[in-house]
């Protein structure tokens, strides 16, 4: 049993699928090429090193799911309009986790369907950007903050979050062959702090009276941090490739950095929620006045539209120069 867990069979070594899909550290586990739809579907229930991959993020899926509906036995998403964002949000955590689990499942299938996905993925992961911006705005902004700059963060928040989408498309197919890994992560590191600094301005000033002795918002900042460290700890396990770097072939099934990326992932959206929770139990977002069907569910499915016929648009036009070296 051990043995087949760290070495399973009809799997391949790294050496023998392209290189363009292959993973740093990873030597083993690697699911067969160009096999039927069906073949990839069933290898949700076989041990290979994308399956708990899958599975953190089918796990996250009911975990949401289960908020949702302890949420709605409290409160009424039709008639509590406080609740409409934190229900998009939530939406939005779904719908990215599912687009990420159907990535893992059918990536390996070729190199065309791998970049094609992960793109979607993208978009998937933007959605849930742009679903967290709005939560900060409504949320976690105090009233004066929120007065001040609601409108121009609104515009400045979307604009950002698509122009993010495109940009982490073009650096998956201008980076996206294993030796340009560092250049690629790094890249997206610096834009996910850009963004992250943009989302920071909404409680800027509750950080701001806290040091000059103003306690008053003591306990949301103390959730604000537990996000801020589980986000840290998420991109750095995103992009550092620990520990499997140092220890190639060591974590191939278990263990691998992807893998721990997607529970600190979960995490970090379960922390958010219920932070929201408690903003809401306490009065702080009272001020403001979502609209859900002027503001959220068009300007999502717009964000996603525009998404999705971007991820089509530079998947084919879009000049990927690795890609043309594989054979």
């Amino acid at each position: 049993m051990v043995n087949m867990l760290w070495n399973p069979a009809n799997t391949l070594r790294a050496n023998k699928i392209p290189a363009l899909m292959q993973d740093p550290g990873i030597i083993i586990g690697y699911r067969q090429i160009n096999q039927p739809w069906s073949y990839y579907a069933r290898s949700m229930f076989k041990i290979h090193n994308e399956t708990f991959n899958i599975w953190t993020h089918l796990i996250a899926i009911f975990i949401h799911l289960s908020m949702i509906y302890q949420f709605a036995e409290k409160c009424n998403y039709y008639r509590y309009q406080q609740s409409w964002t934190l229900l998009i949000f939530s939406v939005c955590c779904i719908y990215s986790t599912t687009i990420s689990v159907i990535a893992h499942i059918f990536h390996s299938k070729n190199i065309d369907v791998h970049f094609s996905l992960f793109l979607l993925d993208y978009a998937g992961a933007y959605m849930y950007g742009y679903a967290s911006g709005l939560i900060a705005i409504y949320y976690f902004s105090d009233e004066y903050t929120y007065g001040i700059i609601v409108n121009v963060y609104l515009i400045s928040h979307w604009i950002f979050s698509l122009c993010g989408f495109v940009l982490l498309c073009i650096i998956k197919m201008s980076f996206g062959h294993k030796e340009q890994q560092w250049t690629r992560k790094g890249l997206l590191a610096l834009f996910f702090t850009s963004h992250g600094i943009l989302l920071s301005a909404t409680v800027a000033r509750k950080y701001w009276l806290l040091l000059n002795g103003n306690q008053q918002y003591l306990a949301s900042i103390t959730n604000y941090n537990w996000i801020y460290l589980s986000f840290l700890l998420e991109g750095a396990s995103y992009g550092c490739h620990l520990p499997e770097v140092f220890l190639p072939g060591k974590f191939d099934i278990i263990g691998q950095s992807h893998q721990i990326f997607h529970i600190f992932a979960t995490l970090t959206q379960i922390l958010q929620i219920r932070a929201v929770r408690f903003e809401i139990s306490k009065g702080n977002s009272a001020y403001g006045h979502p609209s859900l069907p002027s503001l959220f569910i068009l300007s999502t499915i717009s964000l996603g539209v525009i998404t999705f016929i971007c991820v089509f648009i530079i998947r084919i036009y879009f000049p990927v120069r690795n890609i043309k070296k594989e054979k």
